[in-house]
Parts: structure tokens; sequence; C-alpha cells
């Protein structure tokens, strides 16, 4: 009993002189925030694990408060100040940026560039694979998308014919995991050809609390990544989709390396398994976590900025009017699609997709980073200095930074127009973050969102009820509000609020 009495008081103890140091002495005591929020990373592991990834509005209301630099961990500076971008995110290789901690442990996935915490191994990995994601690149990928598109609209016709409500959120994702598919690994079962755009892959990844389990509980979802399939299967039917997903990812791998002679250029994991990079790059269980890497970020992130562009053109016809004007210059013919160069210069399409992107980040969670060799300096408006130690994660969040008020009047608002009067606002768009670490696959989301929103929108204007009849293909919303399509919970992807239904369409040909 005695022994028990003097743990518990030296558990206490620890507690106490724990809280009182990072209250009062630690590096950061003088910072800005909430003193819970200083005193034990719990608080922020509540609203990630009980409330449902809600600590990103938590962040929003401190900054409200304590102005636009707080603490928001023990360990952690939050930044939203478009002013800083460049000085956090630094292009120049003398700066090097790491990623932090509170990231790493929601991949699940330690040999993806994504997860790489080192800066110069980062560097060296993602040296491999930039040249696939140039912009040069991207657009050889043309054929590959346009033929996607119209598997799309094709998949689009049919459901026209049944005269129900469809979810196009679900054949969005389809369309974009089968874009990054091909790339990557190359011809395989396309989504768009299953009968319901293979939902059960794609409800793994819906929105949920476990992705938080990495940082608030590493060694628990370290555990339930490596439970045998068949118990994570019979434990967690969804998660165990997910492994099953890891092991044939893992058999793909393993089939372009065991192939007699790797053919030149047929898909990103082919060059990389031809290159002189070291043989424990070539790995398979590492490039199999990149490969999960690319084909969720590539298809999740694109897809849900499609629906939310959907909505608004949808919502507001005048917003369609516009752009059918544009497309219609150049696509007299809806079955061809102009070439990528020709999509990017139509202001209003261009401008439409900012906005969207601003407004619906397909990545909601912080990104943070540490600079591990030098402080950082940090000047509030009102002319107050903060010295961010070396080594300290600092971050910012892509929702909270493009609804700057100071950068974008009436943030919340969606206006298009706000990029054509002012095109420099481009500049600062951080949903794909910035620095050396900044999404690779940024070029081939703006082509995506180009061709399938050229596409599709040259072919369906708005369904008009006071009409009698409405000449060519129309789309209607169907039981569809703003929030289904926007960020109510942060799960490194946004999440929409409980019991959304998506974004629902009834399609008439």
């Amino acid at each position: 009993m005695g022994y028990l009495v003097l743990a518990v008081a030296a558990a206490v103890t620890y507690g106490v002189v724990v809280c009182v140091y990072r209250l009062y002495f630690s590096p950061l005591a003088k910072f800005p925030g909430p003193k819970i929020a200083a005193v034990t990373s719990w608080y922020n592991g509540y609203y990630d694990l009980v409330s449902g990834g809600q600590y990103i509005w938590v962040i929003e209301e401190m900054h409200r408060k304590y102005g636009p630099i707080v603490r928001t961990r023990p360990d952690t500076i939050h930044v939203n100040d478009p002013a800083f971008i460049e000085k956090l995110y630094s292009q120049s290789p003398k700066h090097r940026r790491e990623r932090h901690s509170t990231i790493l442990g929601t991949m699940q996935a330690d040999g993806s560039i994504l997860a790489t915490k080192d800066h110069d191994l980062h560097r060296r990995r993602r040296a491999v694979l930039n040249p696939f994601f140039s912009s040069q690149n991207v657009r050889r990928l043309s054929p590959v998308i346009n033929g996607i598109l119209f598997n799309l609209l094709r998949r689009m016709e049919g459901w026209a014919k049944t005269g129900q409500p469809v979810k196009l959120n679900s054949a969005y994702r389809a369309a974009t995991k089968d874009v990054i598919q091909a790339y990557a690994l190359g011809d395989g079962e396309m989504c768009l050809d299953m009968e319901d755009c293979n939902a059960a892959f794609f409800d793994v990844f819906t929105p949920q609390r476990v992705c938080h389990l990495g940082t608030h509980a590493f060694w628990l979802a370290y555990l339930m990544a490596n439970l045998p399939p068949v118990i994570m299967t019979t434990l967690l039917p969804r998660v165990g989709v997910f492994a099953t997903f890891m092991i044939n990812l893992n058999a793909e791998i393993d089939q372009i390396r065991q192939a007699d002679k790797l053919p030149e250029g047929k898909t990103i994991f082919h060059e990389i398994l031809r290159s002189d990079i070291p043989s424990s790059e070539k790995e398979t269980p590492r490039l199999a976590d990149e490969a999960m890497v690319l084909v969720i970020a590539g298809s999740e992130t694109t897809a849900s900025t499609l629906a939310a562009i959907t909505y608004h053109l949808l919502a507001d016809p005048s917003l369609m009017a516009r752009l059918r004007v544009e497309l219609e210059r150049v696509m007299p013919d809806v079955n061809e699609i102009p070439d990528p160069s020709t999509l990017n210069r139509l202001p209003f399409l261009n401008a439409l997709i900012q906005e969207a992107i601003r407004l619906y980040p397909g990545a909601s969670h912080r990104q943070d980073r540490v600079a591990p060799d030098e402080d950082l300096v940090y000047q509030r408006p009102d002319g107050q200095t903060f010295v961010i130690p070396a080594g300290t994660g600092v971050g910012m969040t892509a929702p909270l930074v493009n609804r700057n008020p100071d950068l974008y009047p009436n943030p919340l608002e969606f206006r298009p127009d706000r990029y054509l009067e002012n095109p420099g606002l481009a500049a600062y768009q951080f949903a794909f973050s910035k620095g050396t670490r900044q999404c690779i696959g940024i070029n081939l989301a703006y082509q995506e969102l180009q061709t399938f929103v050229a596409g599709i929108f040259r072919k369906y204007d708005v369904y008009d009820a006071s009409k009698d009849k409405q000449s060519g293909p129309t789309m209607e919303l169907y039981k569809t509000k703003e929030e289904d399509v926007a960020i109510y919970s942060d799960y490194v992807t946004f999440g929409q609020y409980p019991g959304s239904q998506g974004l629902r369409v009834i399609i008439r040909e």
C-alpha cells in the first residue's frame, strides 16, 4: 500500500512540475493562447477525437481572441497571417523545413513523401517524383484524363435514364481515383466501370475520428495498422477494406518489379523501379506507402472541390451562364475537349476553380513545420515581435488562411470575381500548402478540375422548372445545401456535417 501511495504521489508531483514548466518556464510560455492548450495536448485531442475533428474551429476562435499567433499545444504554435507564409514555408534550400510529429502520426505511411520528417530524405524522395508532376508531363496526360471524363459522362447518361437522384460525390471520387491510378500504377479495375463506383473503397476514407489516433494515441494506431487483415476485417470492417487495399498495392508493386523488362515510361512506379535511386528506396512496402498516399490524396481532395463547384453552378444559374458562354467559344463541339493550354487561358473557368479551392480546400489539417536550424521571427501587425525557437512546431491551416478577411473581403461568400478583379490573389492560394513540401500534385489537380468542369458543364446546363421544355441535358440539385459540400470537420481531409448525404442531383438528358 505504501508503494502505491508513493507512486501516486510521484505521478501527481510529476504532473504538477510539467504543468508549471509549460506555463511559466517553457520557451513558448510567453506566446498567447488558452492555458489549457499550453498545459496538455489532450485539449487538442478532445476536440479531434471526442468532438470529431473540431479543433480547427477552436483554433479559429483562439485567433479571434488572442490575435494572429497562438500556442495551440504545449509544443506547437499556429499563425493565421498570410504575410508569414513566405518565411515559414520557404522555398530556399538554405532554410530546412521538416514535418512536425502532429501530422506524421495521422499518415500511417512512413515511406511516403507526405510522412517523411527529415528535410534531406524528403528532398531526395521528392526529386524522384517531381518530373512526373511537372506541368509538361501532366499536359501529356490529357488523353487519359479526357478518356476518364468521357467515361464519367457515359455513366451520367445512364443515371439520367433512371430518373433517380445521384450522389455525384461518389462519381467524382471514382473519376479522380481512376486518373491517378492509371498514371501511377497502370491499367487496372477502374472505379467508374464498377456498378457502385467502388463505394466500399471510398467509405473507408470517409472522414472519421480514427485518423487522429496517430497523433494522440500513436501506439494504438500502429497496433491497428499492423493487425492481421483477417482480424482487422472482423473487428473493423471498414478498416479491413483499407488493409486489403494495401495488400493489393504491395502485390501491384511486386508485379511491376518482377516484369522481365521494365518498359520505359509506362507508369510512375515503372519509372521509379527503373531509376538509379538506392535499392532501399525501391523496397515494396515503401513504394506501397507512396502509392497509397498518391491514390488517396489524388482522389478525395480534387473530388471534394469538384463537388463544391458543381453545387455553386447549380445553385446560382448566373454563374453557370457565364461559364457556358466562355466554354462555348472554345468548345463548339461538346465532345471535343480543348487542350490544357486553352483551358488554362479561360478567365472565368479558372477564377471559379480558384474560388472553390479557396473555400473548400481538400486538405483541412494544419500544415505544421519545424525549422530545425533557425529561430523564426514573427511580427504582429501591432508591432509586437515573437521569436519562435528552432525545433518548434509551427503551422498554418488552409481553411483559415483562405478566409482571412484582409485578403478576402466577405470571405465566406463564394465570389469568383474576386480573382478577376485582383489576379494577384492567386499567389496567396494556400490550399496546396507552400514551400518545398507543397502538394506535389498541384498541376494535376488543376488540369483535372479544368478538364472535368469544362467537359461536364459544356454539356449540362441548370434545370429550369419554370420552362415547359429545355433543349439539351440538364442537372438539378436534389435536397442539397451548401453545408453538404462545405467544411464541417477536420479529418486531414475535410468532412461534412453528420448525416449529410453529400452532393445529390437529378440528371436529365
